[in-house]
């Protein structure tokens, strides 16, 4: 009996001690799950670009932490996201520990040809509020729209 106390009280406090770790790692698996749905949405653009022959893009709202897949039906040649007229497919916001923290699109826009190409080169980078040394950046390649995802700490913040 005295054997099972002593099994419990061991596995009680290893408990006790995992717990805290398990939230940390929760919140760095919400951090990667928002990176990968930036990612997903970037990627989504540029399939429905080519698959429909028309501009698609995505606009990122610094500010409220949400970013908006859109069809650019108002003037495409712009490359601007124009909330009032362009078709809004899906908007999603971040967890409330992540923030977009930088984007260097023009007009915080990613835009996608319909022949797959990106408007321009860019970068979304996001920060972990729970760990401030951990930081994702989204990288748009212009030339093919090849979206890719990096993980690890930058000082563009």
């Amino acid at each position: 009996m005295l054997e099972m106390v002593i099994v419990a009280v061991v596995v009680g406090i290893s408990a006790t001690l995992a717990v805290p770790r398990f939230g940390q790692v929760m919140e760095r698996l919400k951090f990667k799950t928002a990176g990968r749905d930036i990612v997903s949405s970037l990627r989504l653009a540029r399939a429905n670009a080519v698959s429909e022959r028309s501009q698609f893009g995505v606009y990122f709202d610094l500010e409220s932490g949400q970013y908006t897949l859109f069809k650019d039906v108002a003037n495409p040649g712009s490359f601007t996201y124009d909330a009032g007229a362009d078709s809004d497919m899906v908007t999603k916001t971040l967890p409330g520990r992540v923030n977009l923290a930088y984007t260097s699109f023009p007009n915080l826009v990613a835009i996608f040809r319909p022949n797959g190409s990106a408007s321009s080169s860019g970068a979304v980078l996001l920060c972990s509020c729970a760990d401030c040394g951990t930081a994702l950046s989204v990288d748009v390649l212009g030339s093919t729209g090849r979206v890719k995802l990096i993980s690890g700490y930058s000082d563009q913040f």
